[in-house]
């Protein structure tokens, strides 16, 4: 199995970008800085945060790791992240030694922003409460509702109490010191504990930013930006550079279309220094896929000089994809150990034979191409324990494939299969429309390019067998289709909530937009909400709204409507009125349906064929 998370082995070859980043490290005139490593979900960022502190070796750059992610549940991020930061440098034994009163303090003045924050509700009576030396009563207040145990938190309050005076002369002048100030004492401090270390440069590591809600990701910026910040800090970010321009928009939306979008001018004031990891393409796809078999079943001391060796050979940079016979080439010139060596050569035949369609269908995505192996090794041992040698383990890998492109013609091959008797005459008549080209006519929802590519790879000629077995190795996928939404690309994604908050009134807008995407993205986005409309999730005036606008989904929604829960109430009859105005002849046979299934009564199927 392959484990989804960052790798400590670079197969994908940022070693380039570690390396550049630590020069930069290294480089003491060019801190404080904030750097921003960008690109989509499971591009390999986490890969590359571990590369970066894998690289540092300079004794004078010290270097911490946060994860956003753990901020999720707390009410405000900013304190979170500092609270974190600071607790991070306390465990560090250097840091500890030289600067430990000095972190202690910063803690401490952390607690009462904390406490500040929560209390915010208070106002005025707090700030007075300080004012006059007696802050106890109202604190005691704020700490129960905190944590619901006075007693928890008397011995914070106690030393709070006693540093009362300190905090009025930090805090509160005789004009009642603002926030700009506060945040200038914050960073003022925390400059003071960096000199004190006499390191060069602590570089903090920020991960899964771009998991967090839009709210959390603004405020985890604007910590950065406003209280770490200062001399001898560098802060790098991994995250989804598009999902940050959403939190952002989201955050600060416009009021109206004239106005200029600011995300990016956001973006650029809080990160100096962006880089960007390039979606890989198809043929780094179809290279990494071989790797990953190799990783497998090479032993780790074999695996590593492959690696060297595809480094020193620079073969990741050639035209050319590695082959089965250029993976077994590099392979003889390790120690060649493997795990199982039996093994490693019929699954690494099989990945040859589909690593092409693979790679189209997981567009560049490593941690996708982790998750389709491990499924397939998954399905393999289970075919192994059930059925022995009677499972073509090709062909299972091949309907896997189907299923992630479009599990709706996954689900639709299944049904073909029913019907087999010498072979699937569907599948078989399937080919012959490719040859004839004449797809498009006759199987229109197969006509896509991943698709063709997928019915033209070996093993091509799958209507011979009976396919029984393999559709039940995967049922879940048919009874519980898994439909994997984290390949969607942001502007997919945005159409989908558009969609889920549409109302009657704008709905032609939405899908108006949604049209302007290109096929792909539409097709991704019907994957979604077929699902959507057979577990019965969409509103009648939105399914009304899609119906109009894309023809060639039509049959495919109504499918799904019949084979789906809605029972028709009254107030979809206007809608469905309106989508059997529209084509008739497609809409005839589906309602007839509804109403022998007794989900439409009598009267509102009058109603829908009398338009009203």
């Amino acid at each position: 199995m392959w484990l989804d998370n960052a790798s400590k082995l670079d197969m994908l070859f940022y070693k380039p970008y570690a390396d550049l980043i630590n020069e930069i490290l290294e480089n003491s005139s060019y801190n404080p800085l904030t750097i921003g490593i960008f690109g989509s979900w499971g591009a390999g960022k986490s890969t590359l945060l571990n590369m970066i502190k894998d690289t540092i070796k300079n004794d004078d750059v010290e270097c911490i790791e946060i994860n956003a992610w753990m901020f999720e549940g707390y009410e405000d991020a900013k304190i979170a992240l500092m609270e974190a930061l600071l607790k991070t440098l306390e465990s560090n034994e250097t840091f500890k030694q030289k600067a430990g009163a000095e972190i202690k303090g910063l803690l401490k003045r952390v607690n009462w922003l904390k406490l500040g924050s929560k209390a915010i509700s208070y106002g005025a009576p707090l700030i007075a409460s300080l004012g006059l030396g007696n802050p106890i009563p109202l604190l005691l207040n704020v700490a129960s509702e905190i944590t619901g145990d006075k007693e928890k938190l008397a011995n914070t309050i106690k030393n709070a109490a006693n540093g009362v005076e300190n905090i009025r002369e930090n805090y509160l002048n005789e004009e009642e010191k603002s926030t700009v100030e506060n945040i200038r004492q914050f960073r003022k401090d925390f400059q003071d504990m960096l000199e004190k270390t006499k390191i060069n440069n602590l570089v903090v590591l920020i991960d899964d930013l771009d998991r967090c809600n839009p709210d959390r990701i603004i405020e985890t910026l604007e910590a950065i930006k406003l209280f770490l910040l200062v001399e001898k800090t560098t802060f790098i970010i991994a995250a989804d550079e598009n999902v940050i321009q959403y939190s952002i928009k989201k955050r600060y939306p416009k009021a109206n279309n004239s106005e200029p979008d600011i995300s990016k001018e956001y973006i650029e004031k809080i990160i100096q220094l962006p880089i960007y990891i390039p979606e890989l393409s198809s043929k780094d796809i179809e290279n990494y896929l071989m790797l990953l078999v190799a990783q497998k079943y090479l032993e780790e001391d074999s695996f590593k000089e492959l690696l060297d060796i595809i480094y020193e050979d620079k073969v990741l940079i050639d035209e050319n994809k590695i082959t089965l016979k250029k993976i077994n080439e590099l392979i003889s010139r390790t120690s060649q150990k493997f795990k199982d060596k039996e093994e490693f050569d019929k699954d690494i035949e099989i990945i040859e034979n589909i690593k092409n369609i693979v790679a189209i269908t997981l567009k560049g995505n490593p941690r996708q191409a982790k998750r389709f192996l491990n499924t397939f090794i998954i399905k393999k041992k289970l075919a192994e324990c059930y059925y022995g040698d009677e499972i073509d383990i090709k062909i299972l890998a091949k309907l896997l494939v189907l299923q992630k492109i479009d599990n709706n013609r996954f689900k639709e091959l299944n049904e073909w299969n029913k019907a087999f008797k010498t072979k699937n005459d569907m599948f078989a008549r399937l080919l012959e429309t490719i040859e004839n080209n004449t797809i498009k006519d006759e199987f229109p929802n197969w006509d896509f390019p991943q698709i063709r590519k997928w019915i033209e790879c070996e093993p091509k000629k799958i209507y011979t067998e009976r396919l029984d077995k393999y559709f039940y190795l995967t049922r879940e996928l048919l009874n519980n289709p898994i439909i994997d939404d984290s390949l969607l690309d942001s502007e997919s994604k945005v159409i989908l909530e558009k969609i889920g908050k549409s109302s009657r009134h704008n709905i032609k807008s939405v899908t108006e937009e949604m049209s302007q995407l290109s096929t792909e993205q539409i097709k991704s986005i019907f994957n979604i909400l077929t699902s959507e409309i057979r577990e019965g999730k969409l509103e009648f005036y939105i399914i009304n709204g899609l119906y109009e606008k894309f023809v060639s989904y039509r049959k495919l929604m109504l499918e799904q409507i019949i084979n789906g829960s809605y029972n028709i109430i009254p107030p979809d009859v206007v809608y469905l009125a309106s989508m059997y105005k529209l084509d008739k002849l497609l809409m005839k046979d589906y309602l007839k349906k509804l109403k022998d299934d007794n989900r439409i009564s009598e009267e509102m199927y009058k109603m829908v064929e009398g338009g009203k």
